[in-house]
């Protein structure tokens, strides 16, 4: 049986797994691995405090990361990739009420991101 996700600990796990799977992939690792050269830390570190935030409700995170991504030339397709691995890397190690809420949440920011990228594509054009 697996464990919930439920200290920093395991959601640095879970950002440290899904991320090695993300810079492998033959889609999505050349745009992250690109923008991400010699940042991946400083990025885990980011994401660590975020996923905190999010999974746990811990207020560890504050800014907005979408602006960061608008420039990374990225589409659905990109996010149904990204979403894949979330859940895989999700459900291949934890489950839980946590671990549903992670593929929930990566769910519903892959919207709120994907829309929010959009708008901003379209008041460039």
């Amino acid at each position: 049986m697996k464990n919930d996700i439920s200290t920093l600990k395991d959601v640095q796990f879970l950002v440290d797994k899904f991320y090695a799977q993300v810079q492998e992939d033959p889609y999505l690792g050349p745009i992250f691995n690109k923008r991400l050269a010699g940042k991946w830390d400083m990025h885990h570190r980011k994401l660590y405090r975020f996923w905190h935030t999010v999974l746990l409700r811990r207020p560890d995170y504050f800014g907005d990361p979408v602006p960061m991504h608008f420039s990374l030339n990225i589409n659905q397709s990109h996010f149904d990739q990204w979403l894949i691995i979330w859940s895989q890397t999700v459900d291949d190690y934890f489950e839980g009420m946590i671990a549903e809420r992670a593929k929930f949440r990566g769910n519903t920011m892959a919207r709120a991101f994907l829309s929010k990228i959009n708008r901003a594509s379209n008041l460039e054009i």
